[in-house]
């Protein structure tokens, strides 16, 4: 079972494992102490010395009470709200919402994400949304079926079902968007009434499902992600001015901070930069790998040049960056050096 039919499994255990199976709710063993008469106080005569009584272990006298007793007692633990996806969490001293998702993807609108996710969540479900506003939906029925009898006898019947209310809250950053679920409909063949801690339960349980289905979208989004940079080609050859060049797929900002990593990497050193034109003036000295290097998995490869000085020109060309190197002789390396470094260099100024 992977992820996400164990998240969206969260609804269906808490409600089928709660109504279905009635003994679950109750402590085990007998529940004859609920029709046991209540002893009276031992009577003493008024001319005889009164007992010492001891108060620490007293009970208090109860007020007359309509609430459950023995079978009517549900005993499970509260439910819980379950952070599941990036960046949710459960603010306790905040009650405005039952979780909160900041946002973890800057070009995203977070509440469009919440909203989706839940869309999403009742087309898997099979359950179509009655009213959707801006921060307000409906749901139309969930039905909880069983089965009854066998083989060709076999009957399924509804026996509960239920309507959800989606709220939003959002911050005024808009970073941070709140959730809150209520069940406003319940429909029963044997109750037409659910207690509090029923409905408490299966509404916690609908926040951990629409919290899994953000937890996976997130998680598409992010394999997507993973497959464009994977399948995208960074470095290509171009030409500026009759120049050649590589032509790099990050912004010129971006790029000027990366090189630095690809320096150290392949034994260049900086020895001055001019941060306004976008110009790192630098010293290589060409080390060839060593066996050693091979069999530890440390030879990144060798760039074919000369020893010397050499400057890296970073030009802005839309939303990519021009490369020329230019060596101590103030020339642009030749389209034939480019070329022949083309392999490692695509590979060495690719930093996703």
């Amino acid at each position: 079972m992977n992820r996400r039919t164990l998240y969206l499994s969260l609804l269906t255990l808490a409600v089928s494992a709660c109504s279905t199976v009635e003994t679950r709710k109750q402590a085990k063993g007998e529940f004859d102490y609920v029709n046991q008469d209540v002893p009276q106080a031992l009577i003493v005569p008024d001319h005889l010395n009164q007992p010492a009584q001891d108060s620490e272990y007293a009970v208090p006298s109860l007020q007359a009470s309509a609430g459950p007793v023995g079978e009517q007692v549900d005993i499970r633990a509260p439910s819980l709200v379950l952070p599941l996806a990036s960046g949710s969490r459960v603010d306790e001293f905040d009650k405005t919402a039952q979780i909160w998702f900041d946002k973890i993807e800057d070009d995203s609108d977070l509440q469009q994400v919440v909203v989706t996710a839940i869309e999403n969540y009742l087309q898997e479900e099979g359950v179509e949304l009655t009213s959707k506003q801006s921060t307000q939906l409906e749901s139309d029925w969930f039905h909880q079926q069983t089965k009854s009898g066998f083989w060709l006898w076999e009957d399924i019947e509804t026996s509960e079902s239920w309507r959800f209310k989606y709220s939003l809250v959002t911050k005024p950053h808009g970073r941070s968007v709140g959730l809150n679920v209520e069940l406003i409909e319940y429909q029963s063949p044997k109750n037409g009434k659910i207690d509090p801690i029923e409905q408490e339960r299966i509404e916690m349980a609908m926040v951990n499902a629409i919290s899994a289905q953000i937890d996976y979208e997130y998680r598409l989004s992010l394999r997507d992600q993973r497959l464009a940079r994977a399948n995208r080609k960074v470095v290509t050859m171009t030409e500026q001015q009759g120049h050649a060049a590589y032509l790099v797929d990050y912004s010129q900002e971006e790029f000027w901070e990366l090189l630095p990593e690809f320096f150290e990497k392949y034994n260049f050193s900086v020895t001055d930069l001019n941060e306004s034109k976008f110009i790192y003036m630098v010293n290589y000295e060409r080390n060839d790998p060593s066996l050693w290097d091979g069999i530890w998995g440390e030879d990144v490869g060798v760039i074919d040049l000369e020893d010397g000085s050499y400057e890296f020109h970073l030009e802005p060309k839309q939303d990519k960056t021009l490369l020329k190197i230019i060596n101590d002789q103030q020339e642009v390396l030749s389209e034939t050096v480019l070329e022949n470094n083309f392999d490692i260099m695509s590979s060495a100024l690719t930093f996703d």
